[in-house]
C-alpha cells in the first residue's frame, strides 16, 4: 500500500527544496521560494508543488516542479489532497503543455494571462539589425558615456551587498500606485543557483540585476531590472545587454523573463461566451488599476522568443473566492 499523502513543508528541508526548483523550475521559482509558500511533495515522486493558501484555495505557483512525465501524476495527487480537504486549486502561469493537459483532466477554466520572454545570450540584440536593435545600442552607449559600467558580485563582500539590497528596497518603494508581484525581494536569501550584476556610476551602485538558476532550460531567470532614480539614462538596456554578454562566453542560450501580463487575455476555454466578456473586462480593469502594462515594452526591445502563460481553475474553480484567493496570493494592495 502506498504511503498516505503529505503536506511536506514539515518533511522536505529548505535546501531540499532549492535544490528541487532549481533543477526542475522555471518562473514560478520567486514565489515558490518565499517564506509564505508551502510545500506539497508526493514520497514515489521527486518533485513538488509550491502554493499559498489563501480565502480557502491553494494558489500554485506555476507547473508542478518535477520532470515533464511526472508533471500529470504530482498534479492529480494534490488535487485529492485539497478535494479531501475542501480546498479549491488555482494554478498562477503555467506554460502551455501543462495548461492544455489541465483542461482535459482537471476540469479547468482556462485564461490565457500572461507571457514569458525568452532571450538567446548568442544571439545578441545589440548585434541585430533593425530600429528595436538601434535602441538599444544608442542606449547602451549613453549610459557608457555616462560612466556607467557592470559588474558581477562574486560574493564575500558585505558592503556591496547592503548597497545592492539598498537600490532594491528603496525601487520597491518607489513605485507608485497599486501593486501586485510574486514574492517579497530577499536578493541573498537560498543563495544557491543565484547571481547578481550590478550596475555603477563612479562608486555608487544604480543598478541591479538577479539571476536565479534554470537547470531544466540550461539557463537563468530574470525578473526584474532595480534601478535607482537618478541612474544614467540606458542603466537598464546596460545591464540587460551586459548580463547576456557575460552569460554568452559560458555558452548559455537561455535568459527566461516573466511572468509579463498580456496586453489582453488570449485563449479562454470553460467558460459560456457572457462569462468570457466578464472576464475579459475585468482584466483590463486589473491592468488600469494595479498598472500592469509596460514591462513588455521594455523587454520587446530585445526581440525575445515569446510564449504564453496560463491561469487555471481547476475543476470549475472560478469565484469570488478563487479571484481573492488569487489576488492575496498575489500581495495585491490598492
Amino acid at each position: 500500500m502506498k504511503a498516505p499523502l503529505e503536506n511536506k513543508k514539515q518533511f522536505l528541508d529548505r535546501s531540499a527544496v532549492v535544490n528541487l526548483v532549481r533543477k526542475w523550475g522555471d518562473t514560478n521559482a520567486d514565489g515558490i521560494l518565499s517564506p509564505e509558500c508551502q510545500i506539497f511533495s508526493d514520497p514515489h515522486l521527486e518533485g513538488l508543488i509550491g502554493y499559498r493558501l489563501e480565502a480557502g484555495n491553494a494558489v500554485v505557483f506555476g507547473d508542478p516542479v518535477c520532470a515533464e512525465a511526472d508533471k500529470p501524476k504530482l498534479a492529480q495527487a494534490f488535487q485529492q489532497y485539497c478535494r479531501i480537504r475542501k480546498i479549491g486549486v488555482v494554478y498562477l502561469i503555467v506554460s502551455e503543455e501543462f495548461a492544455n493537459w489541465a483542461v482535459q483532466n482537471l476540469d479547468s477554466v482556462l485564461l490565457e494571462f500572461a507571457e514569458k520572454f525568452v532571450l538567446n545570450p548568442l544571439s545578441n540584440p545589440v548585434d541585430h539589425a533593425g530600429s528595436k536593435a538601434g535602441i538599444v545600442r544608442n542606449r547602451v552607449k549613453r549610459a557608457l558615456r555616462e560612466g556607467a559600467l557592470v559588474q558581477e558580485y562574486s560574493g564575500d563582500n558585505l558592503t556591496i551587498e547592503k548597497a545592492i539590497q539598498e537600490v532594491a528596497t528603496t525601487w520597491q518603494k518607489e513605485r507608485q500606485g497599486p501593486q501586485v508581484y510574486l514574492a517579497d525581494f530577499t536578493l541573498f536569501n537560498d543563495q544557491l543557483g543565484k547571481r547578481w550584476f550590478y550596475a555603477k556610476q563612479g562608486e555608487k551602485i544604480v543598478g541591479i540585476i538577479m539571476l536565479n538558476e534554470l537547470q531544466i532550460h540550461n539557463g537563468w531567470h530574470l525578473n526584474n531590472v532595480m534601478i535607482t532614480k537618478d541612474a544614467p539614462h540606458g542603466i537598464s538596456e546596460l545591464l540587460v545587454i551586459s548580463t547576456l554578454q557575460a552569460l554568452a562566453k559560458e555558452k548559455c542560450q537561455s535568459i527566461t523573463i516573466g511572468p509579463i501580463p498580456a496586453e489582453q487575455l488570449g485563449k479562454i476555454s470553460g467558460l459560456s461566451g457572457f462569462s468570457e466578456t466578464i472576464t475579459r473586462w475585468i482584466y483590463q480593469l486589473a491592468k488600469r488599476v494595479f498598472r500592469l502594462g509596460g514591462r513588455d515594452v521594455f523587454w520587446k526591445k530585445f526581440q525575445p522568443e515569446i510564449y504564453p502563460s496560463y491561469l487555471l481553475f481547476t475543476e470549475k474553480n472560478l469565484s469570488y473566492a478563487s479571484i481573492k484567493s488569487l489576488l492575496k496570493a498575489l500581495n495585491a494592495h490598492v
